[in-house]
């Protein structure tokens, strides 16, 4: 895989279309594992006091019927 690295300005708005030109170049499988490395590292770095990697968070509302 050859890697390119492109310097910006903060305030370039033509990095943000390169950016949104570089994910269309991709394939629907590429942005998917792209994605699934982002939410493996995103887990590795947010560990629950157990030291496991936590879930999604789910709540559940009970509502009862007046």
């Amino acid at each position: 895989m050859e890697k390119h690295v492109k310097k910006y300005h903060l305030k370039d708005p033509q990095q943000y279309e390169d950016e949104r030109e570089y994910w269309r170049s991709k394939t629907p499988e590429e942005r998917l594992m792209a994605l699934e490395a982002i939410r493996e590292t995103w887990h590795k770095l947010n560990p629950d006091k157990n030291g496991t990697a936590k879930g999604f968070r789910r709540v559940i509302r009970i509502i009862e019927p007046e």
